[in-house]
């Protein structure tokens, strides 16, 4: 591999051994994501993750939305082409001087060539030269490899995220309340005044802000506040739920829980693994929700040595 002039508009080549034989090469080039259509890119997400722990399938509406909701910047994004096909992609989301690895893979008859780091390496270069300070990402606590990598890049293991689960749940009898529909950016403002400090980047009050449907935002009284997603005739994701200082450990979490399942009745429940450890674990597991199997770590690039804030951080 050449040495690579990292530019923020720059289209990149250079050549990797495709074989032990030195004479035998494979032309591999960068693309910025924003000169690729929905559909390859929607594509070559779909086949990198056929087989990772959890599958997608992305077609070119999904993927408008998934970008949309994670300010995924698609100029500081690539697509990596191998013979002049896509194998491999990185989406790059950015917030102020912060940047997330929002989602990176190869496909799988192209991994075991370096495609991953080499992504990583570039994008990490390119926001230096725009002047991010951090990086951060989150991986799947068994992936050995993927965090072996990271840690050579420089990122370090922050704290660990966990995600809940609840089987069909039957709302309680005792009242037969519903939540009010409301703007997210409503959500979104709660979170900033009464969220907790710190939080990960994909639950923090920007996040909300991004926020559209099909996700819907509700409150009771304006006294707790929650965002749900990803229904279906049987599921239900909780993405947030925001209760003020004031109000907690008085029963509102409990009472938007119930009317949730009064809502959306006879749904098995989510929380993605996007919860700090030790932030709410008594409230999950005192309303009936189990830690899901599946668990992440946060990792920071420091790329300004003087912070030592967390990424998500303003």
């Amino acid at each position: 591999m050449i040495p690579i002039d990292v530019k923020p508009s720059v289209r990149i080549d250079f050549m990797v051994d495709k074989t032990s034989n030195p004479s035998t090469v494979e032309e591999v080039r960068l693309s910025q994501a924003c000169d690729v259509s929905l559909n390859t890119l929607a594509d070559v997400f779909t086949r990198s993750y056929s087989n990772y722990f959890v599958p997608i399938k992305m077609d070119a509406n999904s993927l408008s939305w998934l970008l949309s909701t994670q300010t995924i910047d698609l100029a500081s994004s690539h697509v990596l082409y191998a013979s002049d096909k896509p194998v491999g992609f990185i989406f790059i989301s950015a917030r102020g001087l912060s940047q997330r690895v929002a989602a990176m893979g190869v496909i799988p008859e192209h991994r075991g060539k370096g495609y991953g780091q080499m992504l990583l390496t570039h994008c990490i270069k390119h926001a230096a030269a725009m002047g991010v300070h951090r990086m951060v990402l989150e991986v799947i606590d068994e992936n050995a490899h993927a965090i072996s990598i990271y840690r050579q890049l420089g990122f370090e293991i922050s704290r660990c995220l966990v995600g809940y689960e609840r089987p069909v749940a039957a709302p309680s009898h005792d009242s037969d309340e519903l939540p009010d529909e409301v703007d997210p950016r409503v959500v979104a403002k709660a979170t900033v005044h009464e969220g907790a400090a710190g939080l990960p980047w994909q639950i923090a009050s920007e996040n909300w802000f991004a926020t559209r449907p099909p996700s819907r935002a509700y409150t009771i009284d304006r006294s707790v506040f929650a965002i749900v997603s990803h229904v279906t005739d049987s599921t239900a994701r909780l993405d947030a739920i925001v209760v003020p200082r004031a109000k907690r450990r008085k029963g509102w979490g409990r009472r938007m829980l119930n009317a949730l399942y009064r809502l959306y009745p006879n749904r098995a429940w989510m929380v993605n693994a996007v919860i700090p450890e030790d932030l709410t674990n008594d409230f999950f597991l005192e309303n009936g929700f189990q830690r899901h199997k599946i668990r992440q770590y946060e990792m920071v690039l420091r790329l300004d040595e003087t912070s030592s804030r967390y990424p998500y951080e303003a």
